[in-house]
């Protein structure tokens, strides 16, 4: 008997590329369709993400719709859904989707009961094939602890399934993990009972399927530029896998996408454009960005940040900010397209001596001009540093792109052995590209996003801040 999986993962609203994809998929799973095998289909997670207005309009609706039309089997969240999309909005894309969503490892942190919208494991019976498909997420404990939800760690949800899940009889145990391929090894190592592993998160194309002792993993790259297929042959038997076959197969570019898929986009796009089309604030003149230095754009931003966490500094890069704002109405799809990532609030601790050197960092091309990947991060360029709550003064010293850079606050200089609390974005303290945020101690995450704070600060606007924050003065001589 031959048993087929397809499988998605980490599509990140890349609609353009998974239109295609999906309609290949539907062309595959005809074919085995009329072989009469087993045929299931399975979303590992970041289906969706915010920096598209498709998904940004709908929370997530567009994605679930898309995946409904496609007649998946089921979806296990990934961090984009878990943790950009409201938790008040979890029940609808559930709905919207008409399948189960599964994720194993997420407890709502008041009841401590599993997530009501979600189905930790079901167990299928397909021609007298027992399968159960089990979900987990990747865990950000301090994350999901904003939401009200408590995360599991995934290899704790496993030994405290897997008892139950073996005992009502299965014939293969199927993991669909949003943890990252390193994690899938360790747990195909770990619990050979686990008959196949179908991943995502860290946008691995595996091209054949990875076989771990008695496990077999697959993950399809990531943004449409695959789908997953994996063709099993079961011995009814011996009820034991005999072989398999299959792997990451790439888009072809050619396809034309399946008209009913090209007619879900449309309607759910012309719904993202109404709601995008609300105004949340009118600027009483320009607000400029710049990628390094005093940017008008980032002061209103971190000026906000100071003032929501109390903290006697604010600091991001200017990188997540892609242009400014020309004076009038200012809607949420301008928002959308000058804060593309949902980033999220951090506090920690920093000495004077390792904000110094962050501030001098963020003046050297080689870090304001990085091109920016992963930890959320929707931007092109890093960018330099912007600030509130400091006078930074840079003096050049005489070599190109090189300066002497000193900070005051409140008047004073930095203290280099004293810690401040600085606020800033969660993709600097995850990121390595600024060295020294990820060395920051006390870290605590707070809502709103920031580019739902930067919203209500435009509210606020009734002249824009000119005051420089960097301070030039001549070169050494």
């Amino acid at each position: 008997m031959k048993i087929h999986f397809f499988h998605t993962n980490d599509v990140h609203s890349h609609f353009e590329e998974y239109l295609q994809v999906a309609t290949q998929i539907r062309r595959h799973r005809e074919g085995a369709k009329a072989d009469l095998a087993l045929v299931f289909t399975l979303e590992i997670g970041d289906h969706a993400d915010r920096k598209r207005m498709e998904t940004e309009g709908t929370l997530g609706r567009t994605n679930a719709a898309l995946l409904k039309q496609m007649e998946y089997d089921a979806w296990t969240f990934g961090n984009n859904e878990g943790l950009t999309l409201p938790r008040d909005k979890w029940y609808e894309l559930v709905n919207e989707a008409g399948f189960p969503v599964m994720i194993a490892n997420l407890f709502d942190s008041e009841t401590r009961e599993p997530c009501a919208e979600f189905e930790p494991y079901q167990i299928w019976e397909r021609d007298g094939v027992r399968i159960a498909v089990l979900g987990l997420t990747v865990p950000f404990f301090d994350f999901y602890k904003m939401f009200g939800i408590e995360a599991e760690q995934p290899r704790d949800a496993i030994v405290r399934l897997l008892p139950e899940i073996k005992k009502q009889g299965v014939d293969l145990i199927v993991l669909m993990s949003h943890l990252g391929l390193h994690s899938d090894r360790q747990i195909a190592a770990e619990f050979p009972e686990i008959d196949l592993i179908f991943g995502g998160h860290t946008h691995h194309a595996l091209q054949k399927p990875e076989q771990v002792g008695n496990t077999i993993i697959c993950q399809a790259g990531c943004y449409g530029s695959h789908y997953g297929h994996l063709a099993v042959e079961w011995d009814v038997e011996s009820r034991k896998i005999v072989s398999f076959s299959g792997g990451a197969i790439g888009r072809d570019l050619s396809t034309v996408p399946d008209q009913d898929l090209v007619d879900v986009l449309a309607h759910f796009q012309e719904a993202a454009a109404v709601e995008l089309a609300q105004v949340v604030a009118e600027l009483p003149e320009p607000l400029e960005h710049r990628i390094a230095g005093d940017s008008p754009l980032s002061n209103v931003l971190t000026d906000g940040m100071r003032r929501l966490t109390g903290t006697p500094i604010a600091m991001i890069n200017a990188g997540l900010l892609s242009h400014g704002l020309i004076a009038g109405e200012v809607t949420r799809a301008d928002l959308l397209t000058c804060f593309p990532g949902p980033s999220t609030l951090v506090v920690l601790e920093l000495t004077g001596a390792q904000i110094l050197s962050l501030l001098h960092k963020g003046l050297d091309p080689s870090y304001v001009e990085r091109v920016g990947k992963g930890y959320g991060f929707r931007g092109h360029y890093v960018g330099g540093l912007q600030v509130s709550g400091l006078v930074v003064r840079v003096v050049p010293s005489g070599v190109e792109d090189q300066y002497e850079v000193t900070a005051e606050l409140g008047g004073q200089p930095l203290d280099p052995t004293a810690y401040y609390e600085v606020a800033t974005a969660d993709y600097l303290y995850f990121s390595p590209v600024y060295e020294e945020f990820k060395q920051g101690r006390s870290t605590r995450f707070e809502l709103p996003f920031l580019r739902e704070l930067l919203g209500m600060q435009l509210k606020e606007i009734v002249r824009v801040d000119t005051v420089p924050r960097f301070l030039y003065q001549e070169e050494k001589e």
